[in-house]
């Protein structure tokens, strides 16, 4: 199984505004952790994780944070620009969620995201998606995650 993880997914893992957000991104990545499961990202990943880090702590302990997180996570250098362009024209969604679904489409895996427009213009391109914020969307990731037969 193949995930890819929207940066606001890590973010409410880091950082708790709202417990029960926080909570359900803890989990996942615990559970990820446990099954030993890849997480594939687009490149701006971590420029947006970068400048979300550096909002919210100093910079060294931002970058030792950015360090950490971008070890454990597989960095897709080659995106087709044409898949690119296709997925912004069949669902008229923003340039850097192209990057996201992209990479879940090239995998076949699956898009996490607290983000709800990303989410829908994901199902919209044919990828599997949930958004980690409404209980039965995360209630079946989380299931679908612990019946992956891969192991």
């Amino acid at each position: 199984m193949n995930l890819v993880i929207d940066v606001s997914v890590f973010i409410d893992r880091l950082f708790i505004y709202d417990e029960e957000r926080s909570l359900r991104a803890r989990t996942l990545f615990r559970l990820v952790d446990d099954r030993g499961l890849n997480i594939f990202e687009p490149p701006v990943f971590g420029i947006e994780l970068a400048s979300q880090l550096v909002r919210r702590k100093p910079r060294s302990l931002a970058e030792e944070l950015y360090n950490e997180i971008i070890d454990r996570v597989v960095i897709i250098d080659d995106i087709d620009y044409d898949l690119l362009l296709d997925i912004a024209l069949s669902t008229a969604c923003r340039a850097i969620d192209t990057y996201y679904i992209a990479v879940a489409h090239m995998f076949s895996g699956i898009l996490v995201s607290a983000d709800k427009i990303m989410i829908n213009n994901a199902r919209k391109y044919g990828v599997e998606a949930y958004y980690i914020h409404d209980i039965n969307d995360y209630s079946s990731l989380i299931s679908r995650i612990s019946q992956d037969t891969r192991w």
